[in-house]
């Protein structure tokens, strides 16, 4: 059984915590931090996720997969969503069947809990990322590889205009749609960090993040990048301005990540399995940390008028909130588990993994 690659877990951890911050009104604290975060957060996601793809496998025993660990955990949580909302909020059933209707086509705008965009999508970046990889593996020539996903890079940006929003007829009537299905229309986009997450993996060593060089070079580029240029990252909306700029700034965030997290794993233990477990359970604070969230900052702020605390008691509810659910409900349940696609944790399960790791 291979090594379980630490430190990507802990570049998840800080992932999730940015995504959180991302969702609230963290710019009224620091602008400047919120407009960081924005310059890389969703491309982080995207290349971690590109990082373990396993080609060796077939592509339907590749889609099961996917299908359990990231499509399943979005139509199960569709479901607790407006179940809750019937039984518990005095939702129309008819209403919630629309809602269900307008949620499965998976892309942001008609979603209730907006975040679950990302899961749907992800379903099928990766379905294209593994297609693509099989069929470029056949070319030796990396720096070849490399320049046709940079030329599927340059391609995607048209697509973002052409489909956000665009406009269908359908029995007569117009709609105006904002996006494909399952945002198909980021696939390129997306892909492309994704797909560079596996280039990336083969190229590089651990001794490559361990290098307080490119940790300190990387750092300071973020913040000299963003202190003169104000150009953001939303996969969601479909921002993303400046194929040179935020090509740019996306990778060299990345790159500081994957090396801050590196360093973490050597020297902060206590910090390092923080990060680490808020990695392993971060498809868990992606689904819940939104309404927790909201919900704790407007009570604070109705409360104190303070926005500043109600944005980091909300900041620390979303996460904390989505820890406990993952404890309380999830972790050991085996039929939460399997609709959360994960595999229930046992006291056997967990010295067994303990072992293989050590």
């Amino acid at each position: 059984m291979s090594k379980r690659i630490e430190y990507i877990d802990i570049a998840r951890g800080i992932g999730i915590l940015l995504v959180v911050l991302a969702h609230n009104d963290f710019g009224y604290i620091s602008a400047f931090g919120y407009q960081v975060i924005y310059s890389f957060h969703m491309p982080l996601f995207f290349f971690l996720s590109g990082y373990f793809v396993n080609i060796s496998v077939s592509f339907f025993e590749f889609f099961k997969k996917r299908f359990h660990s990231v499509l399943k955990p979005f139509f199960f949580t569709l479901f607790i969503i407006y179940f809750t909302s019937v039984s518990f909020e005095k939702m129309a059933f008819g209403t919630a069947l629309r809602r269900i209707g307008k949620s499965l086509y998976g892309t942001g705008v008609y979603i209730d809990w907006v975040q679950l965009w990302f899961l749907p999508h992800l379903f099928v970046v990766s379905l294209y990322a593994f297609i693509f990889i099989v069929l470029m593996s056949r070319l030796q020539n990396r720096w070849l590889r490399l320049g046709i996903l940079l030329a599927t890079l340059a391609i995607s940006l048209p697509f973002l205009k052409s489909f956000y929003p665009f406009s269908v007829s359908l029995l007569g009537k117009d709609y105006e749609l904002f996006g494909l299905p399952f945002s198909l229309d980021l696939v390129f986009l997306s892909g492309f960090f994704f797909i560079l997450g596996s280039e990336i993996r083969q190229i590089s060593t651990e001794k490559v993040f361990s290098n307080y060089f490119l940790l300190a070079g990387t750092g300071i580029s973020v913040f000299v990048l963003n202190y003169f240029i104000n150009s953001p990252i939303d996969f969601n909306t479909r921002t993303y301005n400046s194929f040179l700029m935020n090509t740019i700034e996306a990778i060299v965030g990345i790159l500081f990540v994957l090396a801050l997290s590196r360093q973490i794993e050597l020297h902060t233990n206590r910090l390092a399995s923080l990060f680490k477990y808020l990695g392993q359970i971060s498809l868990i604070i992606l689904i819940f940390h939104v309404p927790i969230q909201d919900f704790w900052g407007q009570k604070v702020l109705a409360s104190t008028d303070n926005l500043p605390l109600s944005i980091w008691i909300g900041f620390f509810m979303g996460v904390g909130g989505s820890v406990l659910i993952y404890e309380l409900f999830i972790k050991k349940n085996p039929v939460a588990s399997y609709w959360f696609g994960r595999e229930a944790e046992s006291p056997v399960r967990k010295e067994a993994s303990s072992v293989q790791t050590n």
